[in-house]
This record gives structure tokens, C-alpha cells and sequence, in this order.
């Protein structure tokens, strides 16, 4: 089998609209396409994959988000270079993102971790020597 990459990620919220105000305000991605049929979602462009948020306002994920990222290390970490990650960093904050301790050393790069507003959480990574 080979393979050519991931063609996108699946995350449940709550809210739709919430989550695609944090996805596109705050994180910069864009709305690549909308789904009305089944349940409510859309697909947002990451620049080299897609994240689909799928609305469930009903569905109860906190227990099981905690127990598979406090317990274990579900995560999902987004790439940037090191002016972008400077800048991602100050974006967080000003949109009042909890971001721990902030920047983090992580093998040979720095990582910054948060959640969503559905408290998925999330890491945008930044390796040595990416100064694209």
C-alpha cells in the first residue's frame, strides 16, 4: 500500500458556528467547504490537509477527551516556522487562548499547547532549523 499523506482530520463540536469562528479567527484557516446533509459540518483548508468539524451538540466528549489526551497524548500539532510561530503565539493571547506556561522545548523544536473552545486539544510545533 502506498499512501500519499492526510487528506483530513475529524473533530466533534458543539457548536458549529463557534468552532469555525476559533478555526478561521483565531488559527487562520479557511472554510474549503460546507455539509448541510446528516450532520451539520464543514471542512476547513490547513494549507497541506483538512480538518472536518462536525457539529454534535448533543454528543458528551470531555470525559474522553480528557482521558485520551490527560491520560494518553491525543493531540493534534499544526506546523509553523519560527516567525510564524512567534506570531501564533501573540495571536493565542490576544484572543485570550490559555496556553499554559507558554512556549515549551520539545525534542529539537518548541511547541505551544491549547484546546479548542470543545477542549480538543491542540499543538502547533516549531522545529529548529525552520526558518522558512
Amino acid at each position: 500500500m502506498q499512501l500519499s499523506g492526510i487528506h483530513h482530520i475529524a473533530l466533534n463540536v458543539s457548536d458549529l458556528d463557534r468552532a469555525e469562528r476559533f478555526y478561521t479567527d483565531v488559527l487562520g484557516f479557511t472554510v474549503a467547504r460546507r455539509f448541510s446533509k446528516g450532520l451539520r459540518h464543514i471542512m476547513l483548508d490547513t494549507g497541506n490537509s483538512y480538518i472536518a468539524l462536525f457539529e454534535a451538540p448533543d454528543l458528551e466528549t470531555l470525559q474522553h477527551i480528557e482521558q485520551l489526551s490527560e491520560t494518553g497524548y491525543m493531540h493534534f500539532a499544526f506546523k509553523a516556522d519560527r516567525e510564524r510561530f512567534r506570531l501564533a503565539i501573540e495571536e493565542l493571547k490576544a484572543n485570550k487562548v490559555d496556553i499554559g506556561e507558554g512556549s515549551v522545548r520539545r525534542g529539537d523544536g518548541d511547541s505551544v499547547y491549547f484546546n479548542d473552545p470543545d477542549s480538543n486539544h491542540l499543538e502547533i510545533h516549531c522545529d529548529d532549523g525552520d526558518h522558512s
